[in-house]
């Protein structure tokens, strides 16, 4: 609806927000009870609203094009009223887009003050976007936005990534403050004026580490790091149905007792256990271990996923170095990740096959896990540093500290 707006987006829903007092959540509450809120956009109402906001905002859009996109899809434009008054007062309008319509919203031809018809989905349609494109919202109707936000909240909607912008700085401490994520990639490019709370499966895999990419509803196929003992069972499967079905590797051989002293991987396709791996950390250098794909699986990319993982989360435990045995056969599936053959290192045999030793060179992040760490993100569950963790989430309890 506009193009160079001073920010005013309300918070998209509830699970994006910092956490809230129970008392200011009452407030909130009661202070909607007072906000009445409608889909049902009358044309009388439209140029009066458009031309308050337009004073606070800045340019927007004809009210011929509000309403036209009103009638394509009911959801795009909200009203807001406090109770008792028979005029809107305010409004929220959203864009809801097509998967060409996301991409022409970040390259600049989605034109803000006409929107292509093309670019926009019908009501019976699942967008691949919601572009929040202007809210006037002043006073008490702020407290209405969270209705909204719930029907976007609705399944038909939930996996859509909702997408903002912001000009000015106290615009972009709202975007942060509110959970909007700072910058999109497309085609290589970082977008840095757009915000954006990530929900699309596609976007939040684009934005995890690759070791934490499986969720049962949303990402039925990833990678997750084990830490409990049903995956540990899962992981016990595998290897089983590998090393031992397969390959006759006998039982004190396959399962050495360095399971539990070390962190495993575990790949899911359609949230089906379909392979594994283990990694063991010494001084200066990470090591992997028991790469297994079960046999129906072999096909699909899970062995290269894994690989991909495992030196994933050696980087961002801040390995330089990474060490490994490969069967000889297996070397050039190994040398495709940029390993190769340890100096000096002579093949050597065990449990019935010859390997030889490979190393790779690797260089953490900027973001690799540090004694200049937050503290708490140094005691979140192995492969989690990207999320608060279950300690961290305890100090919002009040303690007592007891003198000795």
């Amino acid at each position: 609806m506009y193009t160079a707006p001073e920010n005013r987006v309300s918070p998209p829903n509830a699970s994006v927000l910092p956490g809230r007092s129970e008392f200011d959540a009452e407030r909130v509450d009661r202070a909607a009870a007072l906000v009445s809120v409608t889909n049902r956009v009358e044309a009388a109402d439209v140029p009066d609203l458009l031309a308050a906001a337009g004073k606070v905002i800045g340019r927007l859009a004809t009210p011929e094009t509000v309403l036209r996109v009103a009638a394509s899809n009911a959801d795009s434009i909200w009203l807001f009223s406090r109770r008792g008054r028979s005029r809107a007062e305010g409004f929220v309008s959203m864009l809801l887009l097509t998967a060409a319509g996301r991409s022409a919203l970040f390259d600049g031809r989605l034109n803000l003050l006409d929107p292509q018809p093309e670019y926009l989905v019908s009501q019976h349609q699942k967008p691949a976007a919601i572009y929040i494109w202007a809210s006037y919202t002043p006073g008490l109707l702020a407290a209405g936005l969270s209705r909204v936000m719930d029907r976007f909240d609705s399944p038909h909607y939930a996996q859509a990534d909702i997408i903002s912008t912001s000009f000015t700085v106290r615009g972009h401490r709202a975007m942060v403050r509110r959970g909007f994520e700072q910058g999109v990639w497309h085609e290589g490019r970082f977008l840095d004026g757009f915000y954006m709370v990530p929900r699309a499966p596609a976007t939040l895999a684009e934005r995890l580490p690759r070791y934490a990419t499986h969720d049962r509803v949303l990402r039925p196929t990833g990678i997750r790091v084990v830490n409990g003992f049903d995956d540990m069972m899962r992981i016990a499967a595998v290897r089983s149905a590998v090393f031992i079905g397969e390959q006759a590797c006998p039982f004190d051989e396959e399962f050495d007792g360095n399971d539990l002293a070390a962190t495993h991987l575990l790949a899911f396709v359609d949230n089906e256990p379909a392979g594994c791996m283990r990694l063991r950390f010494f001084g200066d250098f990470a090591k992997l271990e028991r790469l297994a794909v079960r046999k129906e699986y072999r096909r699909s990319t899970t062995a290269f996923s894994l690989v991909r993982a495992s030196v994933a989360l050696c980087r961002d435990k801040g390995f330089r170095r990474i060490y490994g045995h490969a069967r000889e056969d297996y070397l050039p599936f190994w040398q495709h990740f940029g390993f190769r053959l340890k100096e000096n290192g002579a093949p050597f045999a065990f449990s019935d096959h010859l390997f030889v030793e490979m190393v790779d060179e690797i260089e953490p992040p900027a973001g690799a896990l540090s004694l200049a760490d937050d503290p708490y993100r140094l005691i979140r569950p192995e492969g989690s540093w990207h999320v608060p963790g279950p300690l961290e989430l305890s100090a919002a309890r009040s303690t007592t500290v007891v003198p000795n």
